[in-house]
C-alpha cells in the first residue's frame, strides 16, 4: 500500500525571468522511449520510487501521451537534451473537469540534477503556458520530497486544499 502523502500546490502564473540557458525544445510523440528512460532513472532510489520497471515508466508515459491525465500540451511541455540522451523534462497537462494546467512530470537525469535545469524547464513551461492564455498551473508532490518542495515553493507554488 502507498503511504506517502501528496500535496497539492498552485502556482499564479506571471512571466519568468530566463536566466540561465540550456538548449531546449518542445517535447514530440517521438520522444516517448526517451521519456520513459528519463523517468524511470530519474525516480528510481527516491522517495517517489515504488518498485517500478521500465515497463511500468513507459506505461505511465503512454498514459501521459492518451490523456490519461489530461490533454498534453506538447507547446507547454519541454525538454533538454545531453547528447542522446533526454537530461530533463517538464511534462504539462490539460487536467478535466476545471481545465488548469497540470505539472505531470518534472524530471531529471540524476547525472543532471543540482545544474537548475529543471527551474529552466518549468520557467519555460511557465512562460509558454501565460503566453495561451493561462493564469494559474497545479501539481502534486509528495510530502517528503523535500529537494522538489522548495524547487516549487521557490518559483511561488503554495501549498492547496485536496480537491
Amino acid at each position: 500500500m502507498n503511504d506517502r502523502k501528496r500535496v497539492p500546490m498552485e502556482l499564479r502564473l506571471t512571466r519568468q525571468e530566463i536566466g540561465a540557458f540550456w538548449p531546449c525544445r518542445t517535447v514530440g510523440p517521438a520522444d516517448r522511449k526517451d521519456l520513459a528512460i528519463l523517468l524511470y532513472a530519474a525516480f528510481r532510489g527516491t522517495i517517489d520510487d515504488e518498485g517500478e520497471t521500465f515497463a511500468d515508466a513507459l506505461a505511465e508515459i503512454d498514459k501521459v501521451f492518451s490523456g490519461h491525465y489530461g490533454g498534453l500540451l506538447l507547446d507547454c511541455s519541454f525538454v533538454s537534451e545531453r547528447g542522446a540522451f533526454l537530461s530533463s523534462a517538464s511534462l504539462i497537462c490539460l487536467s478535466e473537469p476545471d481545465g488548469v494546467p497540470l505539472v505531470v512530470f518534472s524530471m531529471t537525469h540524476p547525472d543532471a540534477q543540482r545544474e537548475g535545469l529543471a527551474r529552466y524547464l518549468m520557467r519555460q513551461s511557465i512562460n509558454a503556458l501565460l503566453d495561451r492564455g493561462h493564469t494559474r498551473l497545479r501539481l502534486i508532490v509528495t510530502e517528503r520530497n523535500t529537494r522538489a518542495q522548495r524547487l516549487y515553493e521557490s518559483l511561488g507554488f503554495e501549498a492547496i486544499a485536496a480537491s
